[in-house]
């Protein structure tokens, strides 16, 4: 079958601790008063939600924030239109495709390009074996081990997705016309032990590098990680990872670039966002250096090359 391009277009709904006396909550329950601007992120303990955490600890209260926790990047673009919050952390491509049916989330600015987001494959490390058919009608048919290890050996196999990746899978799949058979599930350990079992043959999870639930795997976990073999266009690239824990060495995965974004604003949280944006300057080196995510030693430049309209706010003096 011809490998087909990965459009533009395609949407990936991306998920990424902050202490509990800057978080603000979204699901119906009381949220402490927010004094400074409120940052959607993701699930707590997740990478945005960690990264919002280390921007807690730099800034030591300068520039005031909230931590607004969602489901990750498909659901701040939302939270954002809705004006539950005034920043948030997005995945370009996922930017790009919501915008075209919704102007408040065409008029959001990007304040600054971050780390990238990878689509990761989970396999079972031994494979797993398949009975052939009956010989005869009644004899047991052939056994074979079969091993998963690229994506393009996926063609209509079951497959297991979790979170975010039950969007971005199946729009892969509308172009790739693998027909691949999905089983959602709620948790990337539920989606681990369905591989594991033989009742999917992949498991598919997006975050950044490194995953934390795929770091704390140990070696004898059963499980590995599957390349990424499909050629692909802006804004996505394909990019190589590793994870000693299971042995997995440069294996090449499908990337995205992130954005914290700002509504547009008149007033005085144009000072805010620029403060904001002054922060990351100023303590990236120290973020770099520190006991920080790894998320932050990918930026080469907050100005990096996005197909958007840029933040360009200055900072107000506060009274």
């Amino acid at each position: 079958m011809k490998t087909k391009m990965i459009p533009l277009t395609l949407t990936l709904a991306l998920a990424f601790c902050a202490s509990p006396s800057h978080a603000a909550r979204v699901d119906g329950a009381p949220a402490p008063a927010c004094e400074g601007l409120k940052v959607a992120t993701g699930p707590a303990g997740k990478g945005y939600s960690k990264l919002y955490a280390d921007l807690v600890r730099v800034s030591k209260n300068s520039v005031p924030l909230c931590e607004v926790n969602t489901e990750g990047g498909l659901d701040n673009l939302t939270t954002l239109s809705i004006k539950k919050a005034d920043v948030g952390i997005v995945p370009m491509d996922a930017l790009k495709k919501m915008a075209e049916g919704d102007a408040s989330i065409a008029s959001l600015l990007v304040v600054a390009s971050l780390n990238s987001n990878y689509l990761h494959i989970v396999t079972a490390a031994n494979g797993f074996t398949l009975e052939g058919p009956k010989k005869y009608g009644v004899l047991k048919g052939d056994v074979r081990t079969v091993r998963i290890t690229k994506m393009s050996e996926l063609r209509g196999a079951p497959v297991v997705l979790v979170g975010s990746a039950q969007l971005m899978v199946r729009q892969l799949d509308k172009i790739l016309g693998y027909n691949m058979r999905y089983i959602d599930v709620d948790s990337d350990a539920a989606a681990f032990q369905k591989v594991r079992s033989g009742e999917a043959y992949a498991a598919f999870s997006v975050a950044g590098w490194p995953h934390g639930q795929i770091s704390r795997l140990a070696q004898n976990s059963g499980l590995t990680l599957a390349s990424f073999d499909v050629p692909t266009s802006s804004p996505y690239s394909v990019r190589p990872f590793s994870y000693k824990n299971i042995g997995v060495y440069n294996v090449q995965a499908l990337a995205v670039q992130n954005v914290l974004v700002t509504r547009p604003f008149s007033g005085s949280k144009i000072g805010d966002v620029a403060a904001l944006r002054q922060l990351l300057e100023r303590e990236l080196l120290e973020l770099k250096d520190g006991d920080f995510e790894p998320g932050w030693n990918e930026i080469k430049s907050f100005d990096g090359n996005v197909e958007w309209t840029r933040f360009a706010g200055v900072a107000a003096k506060r009274k």
